[in-house]
Parts: C-alpha cells; sequence; structure tokens
C-alpha cells in the first residue's frame, strides 16, 4: 500500500495522469507501449496538430516513455491494468472504468451537439436579447441618449424576431422567418432613423451616468459572444438564419462601441455626437437588412443560400494552421526516409489521419474520409509548388528551402511548445 501511495504522489508531482488516455486506449484491446504512445500522439493530430511527431527529440520521446511506462505500472498496481507479456490489458474493473470515461466523452459530445441545434440557438438567442432590452430601456429613458434607445429597441426586436426564428426553425419554415427577420430587420432600421432625424432639430440635454456606461458595455461583450456562438452554429447547421442572426449581433457591437463613444461625447458637453451615432446606428441596421434580404435572392442555378460569405472569423487561420503542420510532417518523414515515393507519402499521410482505431476518437468525432483525401492530395502537391520537395527517378528528397523551413520548423521553442502537449509539462 505505501508503493502505491508513493508511485501516485509522484505521479501527482510530475504534474499528469496519463490514466484516462490509457484506459480508453485499451478499451478495444491489448496493446503494446508504442501503441499505446500512438493515441497521445493521436488526439492533437485529429485536431490538426502533427508537432510531437517530429518536433520531439528523442530523448524527450524517450522520457515521455518513461513517464508512460511509469504510469502503467501504478495502474497495475490500482488493478486496472495486467500484462500480458509485452502488451497491456484492462482488467474487468480497468473495463467498467475506461467504459465510464467514455461514456462522459460521449455525453459532452451529445451535449455540444445539442448546444449547436438551430432551435437551442433560438432559444438562447431570445432570452439573451429580452434581458438586454430590459436592461438598455430603462438605461436609454433615464440617459436621454438616442444612440442607446434605438440600439434597445433594435435589441427587444431581435428577441421578438428570435421567437419567430425558434417556430421557423422547429416547423420547417426557416426561409419564411428569414423574411420576417429581414422585414423587421429593416422596420426598426427604418423607424431608428427617422427618430435620430428628428433629435437634429429637437435637441435633448443627457443624463449619464454609471448605469447607462454599463448597459453600453455590457451589451457589446453579450452580444461578441453571442454573435460568435450564432455563426459557428450557423456554419456548422448550414443555417442561414442563424448566420443572419450572427450579423445582427455583430452589429450590436459595433452599435455598443459607438453609444459609448457618444455617452463620452455628452458628458464632454458634446451631444450632438450621440444624435450622430443614432443615425449611424440606424443606417447599420438598414445596410445590414438590405444585404439580408440580398441573400435571400436566388444565386446561381441551384437558387440557394450562400453560406462562404459568413466564416467563423478564426476559421481561416485554423485551415491554414492544420495545412502548415500536415505539411511540415510531410517533409519530415521525406527527410527522415520514412517516404521515399509519392505514393509512399500519400499513404502515410492518410494512414496518420485514420483514426478509427482510436476509441476516445471515435467517440468525438471522425472528419470525412473525402475531406481527408483532399487535404492530403492538396499538401503534397503544395511541397512540390512549393519548391521543398523534388522527386528524381522514384525517389523524393527535399530542397535546400524545405530542409530550411523544416529545420526552422523543428527550434528549440516550438520542441517546448509541443511536449506540453503532450504531457502537460515542458522539460
Amino acid at each position: 500500500m505505501s508503493n502505491r501511495r508513493h508511485e501516485q504522489s509522484g505521479r501527482e508531482r510530475r504534474g499528469h495522469d496519463n490514466s484516462d488516455m490509457v484506459l480508453m486506449a485499451l478499451s478495444d484491446s491489448p496493446q503494446t507501449l508504442p501503441e499505446i504512445k500512438e493515441h497521445f500522439y493521436a488526439l492533437p493530430r485529429r485536431f490538426g496538430v502533427f508537432s510531437p511527431l517530429y518536433r520531439m527529440s528523442a530523448a524527450e520521446d524517450a522520457h515521455f516513455v518513461r513517464e508512460l511506462a511509469r504510469d502503467l505500472e501504478v495502474m497495475a498496481a490500482e488493478g486496472w491494468v495486467r500484462r500480458e507479456e509485452d502488451r497491456f490489458a484492462l482488467t474487468e474493473k480497468g473495463r467498467d472504468e475506461a467504459r465510464r470515461r467514455l461514456a462522459g466523452i460521449r455525453k459532452a459530445v451529445a451535449l455540444a451537439a445539442g448546444l449547436l441545434r438551430p432551435e437551442t440557438v433560438s432559444r438562447v438567442a431570445v432570452v439573451v436579447h429580452l434581458l438586454l432590452a430590459a436592461v438598455k430601456i430603462p438605461a436609454a429613458i433615464l440617459s436621454g441618449s438616442m444612440g442607446l434607445l434605438n440600439d434597445a429597441v433594435d435589441t427587444l426586436m431581435d428577441g421578438l424576431s428570435s421567437v419567430l426564428v425558434f417556430f421557423g426553425v422547429r416547423f420547417r419554415k426557416e426561409r419564411a422567418a428569414n423574411f420576417v427577420l429581414v422585414a423587421m430587420m429593416l422596420l426598426t432600421g427604418g423607424l431608428a432613423m427617422f427618430a435620430s432625424l428628428r433629435r437634429l432639430f429637437v435637441p435633448d440635454v443627457l443624463e449619464v451616468d454609471l448605469y447607462t456606461f454599463l448597459s453600453a458595455a455590457l451589451s457589446g461583450l453579450i452580444c461578441l459572444g453571442l454573435g460568435a456562438y450564432q455563426r459557428y452554429a450557423g456554419v456548422q447547421g448550414g443555417s442561414m438564419t442563424l448566420i443572419m442572426q450572427s450579423v445582427d449581433s455583430r452589429n450590436h457591437v459595433l452599435v455598443a462601441v459607438g453609444v459609448t463613444a457618444g455617452l463620452i461625447a455628452s458628458l464632454l458637453r458634446f451631444p450632438l455626437l450621440d444624435t450622430v451615432v443614432g443615425i449611424a446606428v440606424a443606417a447599420l441596421i438598414l445596410r445590414s437588412g438590405i444585404e439580408l434580404a440580398a441573400e435571400l435572392l436566388p444565386r446561381g442555378e441551384d437558387g440557394g443560400d450562400s453560406l462562404s460569405r459568413y466564416p467563423m472569423f478564426f476559421a481561416k487561420e485554423y485551415r491554414n494552421f492544420r495545412r502548415t503542420q500536415l505539411q511540415d510532417w510531410l517533409l519530415y518523414m521525406v527527410e527522415s526516409g520514412k517516404a521515399g515515393t509519392t505514393d509512399e507519402l500519400r499513404r502515410e499521410a492518410l494512414r496518420s489521419l485514420d483514426f478509427d482505431s482510436f476509441p476516445m476518437l471515435r467517440e468525438i468525432g471522425l472528419p470525412q474520409p473525402g475531406q481527408t483525401k483532399d487535404a492530403v492530395r492538396n499538401a503534397v502537391a503544395e511541397l512540390f509548388e512549393n519548391g521543398w520537395v523534388q522527386e528524381t527517378g522514384d525517389a523524393l528528397r527535399l530542397t535546400r528551402a524545405g530542409t530550411h523551413r523544416l529545420h526552422w520548423q523543428i527550434g528549440r521553442v516550438r520542441r517546448i511548445i509541443s511536449q506540453a502537449l503532450v504531457d502537460g509539462k515542458p522539460h
């Protein structure tokens, strides 16, 4: 018992615990230590991170293997794992624990999927907009800020339109809900523009306090998060309605910045700026309504809605990161002699992106085979296009540019980062 406590305390001092991954790795069948290690590399690779495969030095890799072996010893002492010659297998206790942890992942994935359902996103939007309207309308009335009042009215209308969106999605009338959403946006923008222009000729004195400032700032922060949520769910689910709502949420962020600037100007005895902000807010609402109305018109032969104009703000950067990581690993495969021909390089890349044998990744979700093949084909082609790889006869070799790129990528700082991805502790 004292040895067991000693091993556990040692694992705690090392600052990591690999038992979760080991249990899930062995849930299908007994495996050798190198096969277990592959599960740790496959997890980041599933999300485009190939760094541990080519940035770790031999010493670092050996250190990780020793830590993994010690963790297996502790798990054997706990009765989760038993050794069968050169392989490790789960005991009955270990299988129960592995099933429990895989079930936890399954529930988390199901929860995430539920949060991305259009009906769920619409419910969240209804609650958020109505709560924001309840905060901003009193602040606008008390302060007399036209910019904040226009924003508050628009927020209230967004809450009502979110109700329509919910029922439109639920009863498969999403396109009709889109038209209603655009119509309400244009109506709100028109009324806001009228009220703001009227303020030019009938000026009013603003009463700005902390509550007013907090209302505007809180609105901007919440709408920033809501817009990202709506945009991601809309892109993932192919819902133009959610995309349209995300555009409106983005507008509220810009509006919040403008309203805050107007309130500050009012404190500086320049109330005209608040009126100008109100006009700008109204114009922004009208512009968004017109742009989204144009999106509802038939496009191309199929007349469908185009979602390509509304990617997530980080989507392009993430795609570039994944492509770069795959290319660097392919360069390493060529330099190390593990892929001597173009066909071998493609096969190794496809093998590295085949996650069907990893229980944890099966629960998380596997990439589409067509997408994987396209990514590999494009990555290999770009190695030649960039002049990093040459094929002499049937043999591949790195050019000077390819060698320089690969060695630059295996710099010490980047290797430390990749090590942290593997076992949670830089060395």
